[in-house]
């Protein structure tokens, strides 16, 4: 492998483990579309399509038509959906690609319609409901309309209809994703009475999938935990607790490397604004990553890194292109040797979990946001 400086690697062992281990929980009628959206969630579309092509996955699912056709290009044969908004100047792309897309309004669908008959061509849409979680999506109220609407469109075929859970992940009071379940169903009933037969009904995402079999429809959407990484702490827990068995390994790891290190006497002041002073004489390593990376800003003088197995604490603020350590306990350290961001090394582990809880957010912005620019690297 070519050296980096700043680097990601990509188990492909992990990655598909965590599709046996998600798919093992599915109805034998339920099929399964991983979600990469986002840059597959910041581990690379160009490398985690082709590794899920060969465990056999065919349905992705992604945000945008640049993403589609990117993975068309990944896998040629496989089902794409975009779940997010096409620009309507992009449509007859994305249907000359086959990609299904994701429908809302009766503007997009009428022009949806009007491409597909210009083309003398049949084209597989989503309908997309909003049960709850206020963003796109059909409101109950006006499906009819709609229904009425595809009903006037011959070259549609409706095949598929969704939602999605906007409080799912809190089992405890399960009262508010009840209350969806039962208008996503109604719904569909209102758009089977109509003469729609929609093969794939699909709501479920990671958590649901893991905890909540009676969500599963006839397709599931697996994201976060394909990547190895739990939706929340509690649902890992509860997971436990009902002692379902879904062994997930983390598919990520982050690296840098040692750039410098100087041993610096009591009282030195580390990085802008002199926010910390050293208590000790002391080690510190200089890494060539910061927050134009990802490496957030929050985490001045509360994070920690991985070098030789021993976990060493931010000092001072993070910078633009880099942060510093304390390597004062670490034998030997020299430039070019491995920092590990996020991963594993000797007895310890750094999850992007842990660096979600000490910046205040979710694993999924913290793996997500790792900059494109930094090279993905695909390992067994």
């Amino acid at each position: 492998m070519a050296k980096h400086r700043t680097w990601v690697e990509i188990s492909e062992e992990a990655l598909q483990n965590n599709i046996y281990e998600l798919r093992a929980l599915l109805r034998p009628e339920t099929e399964f579309a991983a979600v990469v959206k986002s840059n597959a969630y910041g581990h690379s579309l160009e490398q985690v399509v082709p590794m899920m092509s060969k465990v056999a996955v065919k349905r992705f699912a992604v945000d945008n038509i640049n993403e589609a056709l990117l993975v068309r290009e990944l896998a040629p044969e496989a089902s794409i959906n975009v779940i997010g908004y096409i620009m309507h100047e992009q449509l007859a792309e994305a249907i000359e690609a086959g990609i299904e897309l994701t429908v809302y309004d009766k503007d997009t669908i009428r022009l949806v319609e009007e491409i597909a008959r210009q083309r003398k061509q049949i084209v597989s849409i989503h309908l997309k409901l909003d049960t709850g979680m206020s963003r796109q999506g059909v409101l109950p109220q006006n499906l009819s309309d709609v229904v009425t609407l595809l009903l006037d469109c011959p070259h549609l075929t409706v095949a598929g209809v969704s939602t999605h859970f906007a409080n799912l992940d809190n089992y405890r009071d399960p009262s508010f994703t009840l209350m969806q379940c039962e208008l996503y169903e109604q719904c569909i009933e209102q758009i089977e009475l109509a003469g729609f037969h929609p093969q794939f009904l699909h709501c479920a995402k990671s958590s649901a999938i893991i905890l909540y079999p009676n969500t599963q429809g006839t397709l599931v959407r697996a994201g976060i935990a394909l990547y190895g990484i739990w939706p929340t702490p509690d649902i890992q827990d509860e997971a436990r607790r009902q002692s379902i068995k879904c062994s997930l390994k983390p598919v990520l790891s982050w690296k840098t490397r040692v750039i410098q290190v100087k041993s610096l006497p009591t009282g030195t002041p580390i990085s802008y604004d002199l926010t910390e002073a050293l208590r000790k004489p002391s080690r510190i390593a200089v890494l060539p990553i910061g927050y134009y990376d990802n490496f957030d800003r929050k985490l001045s003088s509360i994070g920690e890194v991985l070098i030789k197995g021993y976990r060493c604490k931010v000092l001072g603020r993070v910078c633009m292109n880099m942060t510093m350590v304390d390597v004062s306990s670490v034998p030997d350290v020299k430039p070019e040797q491995e920092a590990i961001i996020i991963g594993a090394s000797g007895r310890h582990q750094i999850t992007a979990q842990e660096i979600a809880d000490k910046i205040g957010t979710i694993p999924y912005e913290v793996v997500s946001r790792i900059s494109p620019t930094i090279p993905r690297v695909a390992v067994e």
